[in-house]
């Protein structure tokens, strides 16, 4: 296993996990950075969906997490590893390849909805999720968002455990955070545990600007998706990124759950975020060496 992609200054990136292989020919093996998505069919928007929440909130400066085993097991059931494939071409003298990649997710129904990163699924032809009981399934894309890194993907089960949701508006620094995930995509079900360090962090990952919790809890490739708990076992954040190539432990990110609530019900009943603004134009360069061209247009 590899490191995740290189950290540039002011950038942060996303923490991956991929390995690549031919069919049939052993091309290469590393975890070379993480993408992977799934295209699969949508699923219907009138999916009767409940998520539970909690919104009331305990963890004041009186709360001392140094044992946390009652917390994970209100809530280690909910987190899901999750792995991928993908098949390219490429110019490979072998022909197709198979990118095989590692991530997290977080059940928020019963019924099998899991919500995960964009850049876990992004690309992917086929998706496999095994819960903490060992069980496999096969999952398909719901809807993904690359402007949050959110996506929603679905596995035909019932009776899941599903998180609840706490309130990530009313979170302070110095609050418990626990991180449940599958770091380097093989060692499911890990719990890191820290603080909140930061509530409002501008974090920009693959080119986009996203407002994120900071945690010093550990967080490595194969988090990405991953669940970010509160001291009562509610689901404040889904783990996205870290720093990653100066050696500096302890800076780690996550979505914040409760600005991400309207974007994950979008992704699940129509497979995309449809209320955001777009311009829906196209702009070409208008110089005095082109000009000529529209003039028969004025």
């Amino acid at each position: 296993m590899q490191t995740p992609p290189e950290f540039r200054p002011k950038t942060y990136v996303p923490v991956r996990n991929k390995i690549i292989t031919t069919v049939g020919i052993i091309l290469l093996s590393g975890v070379v950075g993480f993408g992977a998505g799934y295209a699969g069919s949508h699923l219907s928007n009138n999916a009767n969906v409940t998520i539970q929440q909690q919104t009331n909130k305990s963890n004041s400066g009186t709360v001392q997490v140094s044992d946390v085993s009652d917390i994970v097991e209100k809530c280690k059931d909910s987190v899901v590893e999750i792995t991928t494939e993908s098949v390219s071409s490429g110019n490979s003298i072998f022909g197709q390849y198979v990118s095989q990649g590692a991530g997290s997710g977080v059940i928020i129904s019963k019924d099998g909805y899991i919500v995960t990163n964009n850049h876990v699924v992004s690309g992917a032809t086929s998706l496999k999720v095994t819960t903490t009981d060992g069980t496999e399934y096969d999952a398909s894309v719901v809807g993904k968002d690359s402007q949050t890194d959110l996506a929603v993907i679905k596995v035909d089960a019932n009776n899941l455990q599903a998180a609840t949701l706490g309130d990530s508006d009313i979170l302070q620094v110095g609050d418990p955070a626990i991180a449940i995930g599958n770091p380097l995509g093989e060692l499911g079900g890990t719990v890191t545990t820290g603080i909140i360090s930061a509530t409002d962090r501008q974090i920009t990952i693959d080119d986009e600007t996203m407002t994120l919790l900071q945690t010093d809890a550990a967080i490595n490739p194969g988090n990405s998706g991953g669940g970010l708990f509160n001291a009562d076992g509610n689901l404040i954040g889904i783990v996205n990124a870290k720093e990653s190539s100066t050696g500096i432990e302890g800076l780690g990110f996550a979505i914040p759950i409760t600005p991400a609530q309207d974007i994950i019900t979008e992704l699940m009943q129509n497979g995309s975020v449809t209320s955001r603004p777009a311009l829906n134009v196209s702009l070409y360069d208008y110089t005095s060496n082109n000009q000529g061209q529209y003039s028969k247009y004025k």
